[in-house]
């Protein structure tokens, strides 16, 4: 796990003062490698790498970045862990290959140097990447399949930039400090910033599992070498839906689990556990304790709230005898502390809070790198919308004419809170994606219209901007080929929920402090082997009954009948109180801002404490003004 950044210039531009270029950007992300850094500048002064490094595999002076192929035509810098190195470099030796370092990065460089970005399909890891060759007079950049790692680009004419944050970009002044109005449109619709969009005008999140090859001669090239959403596409010959080998297929799954939790324990430093006291955190402590893992540390965070799990995080790490650790956080912390956590955002979100200090209290201990539950809930069917969605899709449909007459009906007995929303799925096609709007939307496509500011509402970036987000979401959203209702919710929590915010939030709160988090329920392997088999046997989807049930070492039946929470601070009574100033100071920069209408902050405000909307959209609004006050 590192930073990576870089420039490259075409047209005979030179880089200028490159030493002093490469310690900026350095400076920029020393919180993401504090074991090192290295810089390489080409001899022409018209391609400049910049790593910073934390030693997770081989930490030795072998493993330091850039790294040059044998022969010199080659340079890379490289973000993330490469689990299946070990193989990967047995069958390239096998083709005559030869090794100076026992590092992951090495072999990352000789398979791309040999077979092209399309050999990144047999990676398995997470991992942001760039490559010079010095032959082709190309870079190359690459993205894992998921999107675990970052990585953004600024391109122009001449000149193409990348860096693992966007703050990088924008500190060192290879991106102005513009806000998007499609990224912020973005985020409202969301609460997130889709990929391929950021934040920022004139830089763009490279897609999970594409890559991009920018040529010095003018040309340039884009692909993808993986694309997840196949995972859950229906097999032509329906052998989804044999369910003659439901035993053997349950002992794959709970095979295949352990085998991704031994991939993600793969590491030359020690590694520890978050552990929220739920079934995905507990089931991977479970899978690493029989699998022989010894001396496990687990960390989480606790409050003086009802909903808080740290008492079952205690019983877990008791059950399994780990060595704990428990981090007390309460409104004044956070009020506090919000000015720091708002500076480590990198891109705006409605979460992230909770990972900060969890990952800041393992930073403090020595730890380095930590496996972490994200991604079960997806993987397994967890979340309500599993349930909620294929049945909201199917009563419409049932409905048929008489649906206004549903429509109409349901108006008057859901509550002042989901109305809108209620109102949304009626009036829609009623189609899973516009479900999933309805379940995961921060702001409908009506409330931004009531809602929005003349920055975002100004005729000259208004149809840019809703064309802009379309195009991201039909990218995202749509499926590969067809699918079972359950494969859909899965393929539709994992490309935006998951990928666009958990993910990509842990990243950026976790290298805030210089800690790895690994996520063993986000792997290739393990996807392919639950799904889309998962989608014939929704039954297993409750209490997620196909993971639980296939551990070796089962966890406490009060664990497992507990009913899911989600692991989230208690902003609600918070801003109540100490955090409630903080929320509407950020709403009123944000409508200062032109983002908002002028009366929204009072509006919103009003609206939470009447019970008409949830805490998290004058949060959000908040979180939105504060960021933006800090970075432009």
């Amino acid at each position: 796990m590192c930073g990576i950044a870089g420039i490259v210039c075409r047209d005979g531009d030179r880089i200028g003062d490159a030493t002093a270029l490469g310690h900026q950007l350095s400076r920029a992300m020393c919180h993401r490698g504090p074991d090192g850094a290295g810089c390489w500048t080409a001899r022409d002064h018209d391609v400049l790498f910049v790593h910073r490094r934390l030693a997770i595999i081989d930490p030795s002076a072998d493993g330091a970045q850039p790294m040059s192929s044998i022969d010199g035509r080659y340079q890379i810098v490289f973000n993330g862990e490469v689990y299946n190195f070990r193989e990967l470099r047995a069958a390239l030796e096998a083709r005559g290959e030869c090794f100076r370092t026992s590092s992951d990065t090495e072999v990352l460089l000789r398979l791309i140097a040999l077979d092209g970005p399309r050999a990144l399909s047999g990676v398995r890891g997470m991992f942001a990447l760039a490559c010079w060759d010095s032959a082709e007079r190309a870079v190359l950049v690459a993205r894992d399949r998921f999107g675990i790692k970052p990585l953004y680009v600024a391109a122009t004419r001449g000149r193409f930039a990348f860096a693992s944050e966007l703050s990088t970009l924008a500190a060192t002044g290879l991106v102005e400090r513009a806000p998007s109005a499609a990224g912020i449109a973005a985020f409202l619709a969301w609460g997130s910033v889709p990929p391929t969009l950021t934040w920022l005008q004139g830089a763009e999140a490279l897609p999970a599992g594409g890559w991009r090859i920018w040529r010095l001669d003018g040309r340039e090239e884009r692909g993808v070498f993986a694309d997840a959403r196949h995972f859950y596409r229906r097999p032509s010959d329906g052998s989804h839906t044999r369910k003659t080998d439901l035993g053997a297929w349950r002992a794959a799954v709970g095979a295949a689990v352990r085998d991704s939790v031994r991939a993600h324990l793969v590491a030359d430093v020690p590694v520890g556990v978050f552990l929220s006291g739920g079934i995905d955190s507990g089931a991977i402590v479970s899978a690493a304790t029989s699998i022989g893992a010894s001396n496990l540390q687990t960390f989480t965070v606790g409050f003086d709230d009802e909903t808080s799990e740290s008492s079952r995080a205690r019983r877990v790490a008791a059950h399994f005898g780990t060595t704990h650790h428990d981090l007390r956080v309460d409104a004044a912390h956070i009020a506090a502390d919000l000015p720091a956590i708002v500076a480590r955002f990198d891109q705006p979100t409605i979460d992230a809070v909770n990972t900060y200090y969890v990952s800041r209290a393992v930073a403090a201990t020595g730890i380095k790198a930590v496996l972490s539950g994200t991604g079960g809930d997806e993987l397994f069917g967890g979340y309500p919308s599993f349930a909620r969605l294929p049945h909201a899709t199917r009563a419409k449909r049932a409905a048929g004419p008489i649906w206004p007459l549903v429509a109409a009906v349901g108006r008057g007995v859901v509550p002042p809170r989901i109305g809108a929303r209620w109102q949304h799925f009626a009036s829609s096609d009623g189609s899973m994606v516009e479900a999933y709007r309805t379940q995961r939307g921060l702001f409908l496509p009506e409330e931004l219209e009531r809602i929005a500011g003349p920055a975002l509402t100004d005729p000259s970036v208004r149809e840019g901007a809703a064309e802009a987000l379309q195009q991201v979401e039909r990218a995202l959203l749509t499926p590969s080929g067809e699918e079972t209702a359950p494969a859909a919710v899965a393929r539709l929590e994992s490309r935006l929920y998951l990928q666009s915010q958990l993910l990509r939030d842990t990243d950026a709160m976790a290298m805030a402090h210089g800690l790895e988090v690994r996520v063993p329920f986000v792997d290739h392997e393990l996807i392919a082997t639950v799904w889309p088999s998962l989608g014939a046997h929704p039954e297993l989807m409750a209490g997620k009954r196909l993971l639980h049930d296939t551990l070796d070492l089962r966890l406490p039946e009060e664990i497992v009948r507990h009913p899911k929470q989600g692991f989230t601070l208690p902003f609600a009574s918070w801003m109540r109180g100490e955090l409630g100033p903080l929320v509407q100071d950020g709403m009123t920069l944000l409508a200062r801002g032109g983002w908002i209408a002028a009366d929204v902050p009072s509006r919103m405000w009003r609206d939470w404490q009447s019970g008409a909307a949830h805490w998290s959209r004058p949060w959000a609004l908040g979180m939105l003004g504060h960021f933006l006050d800090d970075v432009v």
